[in-house]
């Protein structure tokens, strides 16, 4: 199991790179900790609509696969508090990293220069 492509909003993408490079990681990874981050922050389901803009980006099948999507899945499952099928899931699962890289550039924006973003995130 993992997932399929996911199709990430300009604003997004452009949040995911200044993750990822202040991160010093791969977008693959950036992808898993603002989805994390989402379903932290977020108190049942994400109810938000994100703009698309013209350049989108696609996020591709299989970053997140095996025990990792397991894992996201029931946490979705239990944040959304309901069953969700295949296209129910990853619409939910985009929904949660939009939230997440939205909260992440919040936190990075709000630190201060002696802080480090890498524990900001915990």
């Amino acid at each position: 199991m993992s997932n399929r492509r996911m199709t990430l909003s300009e604003r997004g993408k452009k949040i995911l790179d200044t993750i990822a490079d202040t991160l010093e990681v791969e977008r693959p990874m950036a992808v898993k900790i603002a989805l994390a981050k989402g379903i932290s922050v977020s108190n049942g389901a994400v109810t938000e609509v994100f703009e698309s803009g013209k350049d989108k980006w696609t996020i591709p099948d299989n970053i997140i696969k095996d025990k990792e999507f397991v894992m996201f899945k029931h946490l979705l499952i239990n944040e959304v508090n309901s069953s969700l099928d295949d296209s129910e899931l990853h619409k939910h699962m985009l929904a949660y990293i939009e939230k997440g890289l939205r909260t992440l550039n919040e936190d990075l924006k709000n630190k201060t220069s002696m802080e480090d973003f890498r524990l900001m995130i915990l």
